[in-house]
């Protein structure tokens, strides 16, 4: 370079504007200056463009374009969508040398894909409902099977036909639940009589969403079997099927052996380890592993392929560097890397998939071709490419407990090792490498599993109380007294013991994970005893785990030190979480019941609850209380057509089962609910919530206002449905 050049270089440099933060660095060097706020900023998006966390972005954005498209308040045209889309994309790349202009344009795009393909999505799948509640003949060919703790089944029946039902009234899928042992297989074509319904909306508004999960899922009808299914004549079941067929056999027989060999509970919490099926776990196992906030183990998940894949990563590499003149000559990291990949894809078969399963394999897929291509292995990048192949796929997956918190867990241990890393390379670098310190290692492995913990519950949490109305208050104790067992006793089997069943010496490979499902059963009973009584949340609104991602993601995704701005939104997110009032009232949808707060400030049950909505009303007031509590019928008043009760505020509530209790109900008291239709006057004197306002909105909640007389409506579905809510009853 000649001397001329340096001056100029230097010349420009010093035409510079001086930058008031370290971009490249991520620390402050100067104060901020409020008058310079934009051209800071935009430094500092440069800064973050530049080293690619840009690209971390487009599967968040994707995504609200998928939530944009479910809060619309009527369903939109696809033809519309696709060319908006088409014209933005045109747009942004038109326009891409225009800094601002591109970006703009870029997000824009990626919002309206997201909503495109949410539509699509829902377009592809569209498939009819059971109209009403039926009793008939159903005939079709069992495209899957659960496992029941009582011994019965789950199938899920492709139907070809069903009694009184028109062709184009068919659903696509029905599920039906089986009582008693039944040599049944996938791709068996049966006859069963059943009882079906359509599936059902939330219990109370803002609920869990049963109707949309199983649109999605192709289910258009749930009930039970009267009697045995009997073989029917229907020729060969559907391409699909019989594609899936000898898997599920496998999956079917693998449950039988591990069953032979760990009989009762721990057997069933292997099958579902092994196999993903939690059918076979007993309902106070369940709740034990979710009070104690262990219940991400039951599930398949990134921890169980990680361990899997990672545990058949080590043991292969390791046997191959028993030899030397293999391990000097060739890259047996790779080969490794490459067997454990197929180990990998082989347990996603047998898992059954998922939503947080498949997120795993992709990011391990990832991580064994960056080996294979000697490239870094883990990366935030790594995730984002995972939740654009999810969300391209199943976009309505961003709805899921499942989707939300496996990303919310990997975001914040991956952005944590990211930070954790370049502190431990600088120690590392001043440490004496022929130095054996095993107290230091010992510290730093205790201090990894509660980092991990940590993470990963900090990040999880609020997603836990949202859908669950529950936090473990013993998560982090809980998961550290597990987490050695899972790993070494109970993941690190599962290979081996797959491999050995061929051999027939599984129980060798069971018996010591036998020992670790014991510990970790244990550890969750225990947990949730001492945290009896605790941890209980009442429902939240969905803007505050808004404010809460929105923070988060900002916090995580980020790396210069205007990602602690994300701290605000996540601050805000507990006051508004706390601040909006609790339902007075709660309405099933069919209108034969209601929740009551008394004056003791809980709820009474009313009229015929069904046991699942009343659990789902009770966790959504932290209300610890079981649906066969006595208290539960305190103060209230039944006879044959129905039942009353005093409101905390004044005023007598009733449940109306017979049209004369109707009429009288409607003089005496200030809220009516029944599933008949009530007269127009009765509207005059109280609220009314009727077979027309739940066959319209569903479940209903009364808040009563504070300054005027009567209650605030809210339903759980608007006046104008979407193709993805149940149809309005006639």
């Amino acid at each position: 370079m000649s001397e001329g050049d340096v001056e100029a270089r230097t010349g420009d440099e010093k035409a510079r504007p001086p930058l008031p933060f370290a971009v490249a660095r991520g620390r402050w060097s100067l104060p901020l200056r409020l008058g310079n706020l934009r051209a800071d900023f935009g430094q500092i998006l440069e800064a973050e463009l530049e080293s690619g966390r840009g690209f971390l972005w487009f599967p968040v954005l994707f995504g609200i374009g998928v939530l944009i498209y479910f809060v619309l308040p009527r369903e939109p045209s696809a033809i519309a969508l696709v060319l908006a889309s088409a014209a933005m994309i045109a747009a942004a790349i038109r326009f891409r040398l225009r800094v601002t202009a591109g970006r703009v344009l870029f997000v824009l795009a990626a919002i309206l894909a997201g909503a495109t393909a949410m539509k699509l999505r829902t377009d592809l799948v569209a498939a009819p409902a059971v109209p009403r509640e039926m009793t008939a003949t159903v005939t079709g060919w069992v495209a899957g099977r659960e496992a029941r703790p009582n011994g019965g089944s789950r199938i899920y029946l492709r139907v070809a036909g069903i009694e009184r039902l028109k062709p184009e009234q068919l659903p696509g899928t029905v599920r039906i639940t089986l009582r008693g042992k039944m040599p049944i297989a996938v791709g068996d074509a049966l006859s069963v009589v059943a009882r079906l319904q359509p599936p059902s909306g939330p219990a109370l508004p803002g609920g869990y969403d049963f109707a949309l999960a199983a649109f999605y899922g192709g289910i258009g009808g749930i009930g039970f079997a009267y009697g045995n299914p009997k073989p029917a004549e229907l020729g060969p079941p559907p391409l699909d099927i019989r594609l899936s067929a000898p898997l599920a056999h496998l999956r079917e027989a693998i449950r039988e052996r591990i069953t032979e060999a760990l009989p009762g509970e721990r057997g069933a919490i292997a099958a579902a380890l092994i196999m993903g099926d939690q059918g076979g776990v007993s309902n106070e196992t369940q709740d034990d592993m979710r009070a104690s906030g262990l219940g991400h183990v039951l599930s398949i998940s990134g921890l169980h392929m990680a361990l899997v894949a990672g545990w058949a990563f080590i043991a292969i590499r390791g046997l191959l560097a028993l030899f030397p003149g293999l391990a000097l000559r060739h890259p047996i990291k790779k080969w490794a890397a490459l067997a454990a990949l197929g180990v990998a894809t082989f347990y996603l078969g047998l898992s059954g998939g998922g939503v947080a399963t498949d997120r795993s394999y992709i990011m391990i897929a990832i991580m064994f071709l960056a080996i294979l291509a000697g490239r870094r292995a883990l990366t935030l990048r790594n995730v984002a490419l995972a939740a654009i192949a999810i969300l391209a796929f199943y976009p309505e997956s961003i709805l899921s407990v499942s989707f939300q918190m496996s990303f919310a867990a990997t975001i914040a241990l991956v952005a944590g090792y990211e930070l954790f890393a370049r502190r431990e390379d600088r120690r590392l670098a001043h440490s004496d490498p022929g130095k054996w310190d095993l107290a230091g290692r010992l510290r730093r492995l205790v201090a990894g599993l509660v980092l991990t913990s940590l993470l990963a519950g900090f990040a999880t949490t609020p997603f836990a109380i949202y859908h669950f109305q529950r936090a473990a208050p013993l998560s982090i104790l809980a998961n550290i007294a597990a987490s050695l067992p899972i790993d070494l006793l109970i993941m690190t089997m599962v290979p081996f013991a797959v491999l050995a069943m061929p051999f027939g010496v599984e129980s060798l490979p069971l018996a010591p994970m036998g020992w670790g499902i014991d510990w970790m059963t244990f550890v969750a009973r225990k947990a949730t005893e001492w945290s009896d009584g605790l941890g209980g949340v009442r429902m939240i609104p969905a803007s505050a785990l808004v404010l809460f991602a929105a923070g988060f993601l900002w916090l995580a995704l980020w790396q210069q030190r205007w990602r602690f701005a994300g701290l605000v939104p996540m601050a805000l997110a507990l006051p508004v979480a706390l601040a909006p009032g609790i339902p007075d009232v709660l309405v099933s949808d069919d209108a034969m019941a209601a929740a009551v707060r008394g004056p003791d400030g809980r709820y009474r049950i009313l009229g015929k609850a069904d046991d699942f909505v009343v659990v789902n009303w009770l966790r959504s007031d932290a209300d610890p209380r079981q649906p066969g509590d006595p208290s539960l019928k305190e103060g209230i008043r039944c006879d044959p057509l129905g039942c009353t009760a005093d409101l905390a505020g004044g005023g007598i509530a009733a449940v109306s089962h017979g049209i004369s209790a109707l009429l009288d109900d409607c003089f005496r008291a200030i809220l009516v609910v029944s599933p008949h239709v009530a007269p127009a006057k009765c509207g005059d004197r109280a609220t009314v919530i009727d077979r027309r306002v739940t066959g319209t909105g569903g479940s209903v909640a009364l808040y009563r206002k504070a300054d005027e007389p009567g209650f605030a409506i809210v339903t759980a579905y608007p006046a104008i449905r979407r193709p993805f809510m149940p149809p309005v009853r006639q």
